[in-house]
């Protein structure tokens, strides 16, 4: 059998390890992660081993050469652009005559390759694709198989709410020839973005092989350093050069340990070394060749690498030192701190915990170094959370990090487009804005700079000025603190997640399109949006009938900003308005509402995004409730239409569209998912939001998108609904069927939700279930929703039943069930 090695990674994570490296040659015990891939196959008798390059291919042909000095035959195949994991392979066709394996160059196994090739022949598989169990599938593709093995769906790097499985692909294939027959020549081809697929589409057999050896994927440096600590408690047996000196400590050749060091195991010290006097190297230590380490120099659970020179007095805790590094005397260097090859750290530099240091850099004496040099990395690869990016001002988003973000997001657009930039009247936001604008100017776009405005604001400013996009900056309504920055397409929408992922990989490669000083353009300032923003809200709505009915409200919100643009809207459309800034719970309103004999109550937030309503009875209008009474307006206004709502709302919406003829779409629980849907629908039936749409009843038509988004317009055409219907909000309350919802959420490790995950589809297989995002399970009583939450180390418990009781139980059964798994984990 052959094998065929997957090297042609840049490794933009593991970076500054990679900037001048292959992936597959970072040192691992000493010696290249691929050096101990070679060394596996040829353990279980593969020596025809082909490796397909692409990133420093040089640097991996001088090295290995021919592969004699291994025992091996290599054949080398260099992509000139990036084929994709399946294209590398079809571009080695001619070497590939027999079954053949496929492995990955850069991850750490101790695999059993003759019982994964059993397996294979054994199900008679055209792909086997082995698998294994991981704390945290999110950064891998998680396969789904049913009770024999065979493979029944693939998802690749799922978002927590998409996570049903701890089993994930660990780029190892046993391949039968015939497959190549499958794959395009010349093509980018990933094996489970498009070939797998497209095997499953066409019913080949493909089984997954469960792996129970170690395995790793050394995808940033958490888990490069992992890893080593992994072996070093020999969860694997990789082989190392070197004599051991005591219990757990291995020396190379020709080191030089004085009297008075301090070395305790587990630990390596490669050929060549100079361990000084007083000088302590502690548990989980890897040092590389020819390096010498001073007298008084502590290290602990750090890796060094070759040709390092590290001075008197300094200390190491849970660092990487890159090849040819001086470090001076003093110098401290933290927990997942990189300094890359060729730096020079003086005297008493301070190196704080996940600092990354670019290759060839010289630090002045007693720095503090707090932020990466030169270019930067974040320790995780991702900014956004499940709605936008958000953070503590000055400590998670700073301006240097505004600045980057703005480049790394005015680099997905072509030189000279134009995008809106707005913000709230905060200080903090106004701070993020300015940063911001600057990143965006460097890479050549034309920036409108709008003065304070609220969300819905912003949205409707995309779509006046014609310009690609947008982003607004606003305060958490709950904590003053942090800045949340909303990210928007052309249409005013929240951008796609594959946008997202693009700016990331802009943003943590720093791959910006940075343009000559000629393409700068100047900054457009737009002052007055706001006014435009409420005459044409005005020039929309049927005031006549609004003041015939002469509605009165009672407005809360604890923006001033809100209430200077709501009230005199509201006033000038026929309304009279009560205003208040000052008010506790929603519930608590009702007491207003009496005392000023209005109609209702509306609350809006600081942001203009969220509308709750109160009637003079005392209901809080909210969540799930607010979504049906929005759904059975534009059922009564637009018979047949189709409301879209996520996974997690009631079903009382598919009730009240069998009342009126419509139909319900369920989506992923994200705004972003939702926004899509209905912009969408109203492109493909023609609703257009710039025509006037209160010429008459019968032509009324409340978009969902509006309603559901902007809480101002949204107010707006339910006061003028029900004034067209002659109803109150009371009414319009009573016409909705009761429904009985309960809502828990239960501490779950970060590295277990996987596993529970699994463990709950496993046990429910023959149930029915949804997969959308989370699990939702039926019941004989109701609905379960489990879905893993994307910011925090918790499980989402939502269910729906016909009782309060019923709720109640349902919720109370399922929250116990979790419990017990994660308990058990």
């Amino acid at each position: 059998m052959k094998a065929i090695i997957m090297a042609g990674g840049e490794g933009s994570r593991l970076r500054p390890l990679t900037c001048d490296l292959p992936k597959p040659m970072v040192p691992v015990l000493n010696k290249p992660v691929l050096e101990h891939t070679i060394e596996l196959l040829k353990n279980y008798g593969i020596k025809e081993i082909g490796i397909t390059l692409m990133y420093h291919p040089q640097i991996i042909k001088d090295y290995f050469g021919s592969g004699k000095n291994l025992g091996v035959k290599i054949t080398y195949f260099i992509e000139e652009s990036p084929l994709g994991t399946a294209g590398g392979i079809k571009n080695a066709e001619s070497f590939l005559d027999e079954p053949f394996i496929v492995i990955s160059g850069d991850s750490i196994t101790d695999l059993n390759l003759e019982m994964a090739v059993e397996y294979h022949r054994e199900k008679n598989s055209l792909a086997t694709i082995i698998l294994s169990k991981v704390d945290d599938p999110l950064e891998y593709g998680v396969v789904l198989t049913d009770e024999t093995g065979r493979i029944t769906g693939f998802l690749e790097k799922p978002s927590w709410g998409e996570l049903f499985s701890d089993t994930v692909n660990t780029g190892t294939y046993i391949l039968e020839p015939e497959i190549l027959n499958y794959i395009d020549a010349d093509k980018n081809l990933d094996f489970s973005r498009d070939l797998f697929p497209r095997l499953l589409s066409a019913s080949k057999k493909m089984y997954g092989y469960v792996a129970p050896e170690y395995w790793c994927d050394m995808g940033d440096i958490r888990s490069y350093i992992k890893v080593h600590c992994d072996i070093l408690d020999k969860k694997i047996n990789l082989g190392h050069n070197g004599i051991q000196l005591k219990d757990n400590v291995w020396v190379g050749a020709g080191t030089v340990i004085e009297a008075n060091a301090e070395i305790n195991g587990p630990c390596i010290i490669g050929s060549n070394c100079r361990i000084g006097n007083g000088s302590v190297i502690d548990k989980y230590t890897v040092i590389g060749n020819n390096t010498t380490i001073e007298d008084d120099v502590s290290i602990v659970r750090s890796i060094v690498w070759d040709n390092s020179y590290i001075e008197y007095g300094s200390e190491l805790r849970g660092a990487v030192i890159c090849n040819r590094v001086n470090l001076k005397h003093y110098v401290s260097v933290f927990e997942n701190a990189v300094v890359g090859e060729g730096c020079k750290v003086n005297e008493r530099v301070i190196v704080k915990p996940n600092i990354k240091i670019w290759p060839e850099k010289i630090i002045q004496p007693f720095a503090i170094i707090d932020r990466n040099m030169i270019w930067g990395s974040k320790h995780s690869n991702k900014i956004f959370g499940d709605n936008g990016i958000s953070g503590i001002v000055n400590v998670d988003i700073s301006p240097e990090f505004a600045t980057r973000l703005g480049a790394a997001y005015g680099s997905q657009f072509k030189t000279g487009s134009r995008v809106v930039v707005s913000s709230t009247n905060s200080n903090s936001a106004r701070m993020f804005k300015h940063a911001f604008i600057s990143g965006m100017l460097s890479v050549g776009v034309e920036v409108y700079n709008m003065s304070s405005l609220l969300t819905p604001i912003a949205r409707t400013a995309i779509g006046f000025l014609s310009v690609e996009g947008g982003i607004h900056i606003k305060n958490d309504i709950h904590d003053v603190n942090r800045i949340k920055v909303d990210f928007m397409d052309v249409r005013g929408a929240s951008i796609s997640r594959l946008t997202e992922r693009k700016i990331e990989n802009s943003f943590f490669k720093e791959d910006f399109n940075r343009c000559s000083a000629q393409q700068i353009s100047r900054l457009n300032n737009i002052t007055d949006f706001s006014s435009y923003y409420t005459r044409n809200l005005s020039s929309k709505t049927n005031m006549q009938v609004i003041r015939e009915k002469n509605p009165k409200i009672c407005i809360f919100s604890k923006s001033d900003y809100v209430i200077s643009i709501t009230v005199p809207l509201l006033t000038g459309l026929g309304c009279t308005v009560n205003r208040f800034t000052d008010y506790e719970a929603p519930e608590s309103v009702t007491a207003v509402i009496k005392e000023t004999s209005s109609d209702f109550a509306a609350i809006i937030d600081q942001n203009a995004e969220q509308l709750i309503l109160a009637d003079k009875f005392g209901k809080v209008v909210k969540d799930d409730l607010f979504q049906a009474l929005i759904a059975s307006i534009i059922f009564k206004t637009s018979p047949g239409a189709t409301f879209f709502v996520p996974i997690t709302c009631s079903e009382v919406i598919e009730k009240l569209a069998a009342r009126y003829n419509g139909s319900v779409k369920r989506t992923k629980n994200f705004s972003q998912a939702i926004m899509d849907e209905i912009l969408s629908y109203n492109k493909k039936y023609g609703y257009n939001d710039e025509s006037p749409i209160s010429s008459g009843f019968d032509s009324f038509r409340p978009d969902q998108f509006t309603l559901g988004f902007d809480a101002i317009e949204g107010l707006i055409r339910i006061i003028e609904y029900m004034c067209y219907a002659n109803t109150d909000l009371s009414v319009l309350l009573a016409d909705i069927p009761d429904f009985f919802m309960d809502k828990k959420s239960i501490k779950c490790p970060w590295e277990s939700k996987g596993t529970v995950m699994r463990k709950i589809i496993s046990e429910y297989r023959d149930k029915k279930l949804e997969l959308l995002d989370g699990i939702k399970l039926y019941t004989e009583t109701g609905w379960v929703l489990i879905a893993p939450d994307a910011d925090k180390p918790i499980l989402r418990v939502v269910v729906e039943s016909s009782s309060k009781n019923g709720a109640a139980e349902l919720s109370s059964r399922y929250y116990g069930l979790l419990e017990k798994i994660i308990t058990n984990t």
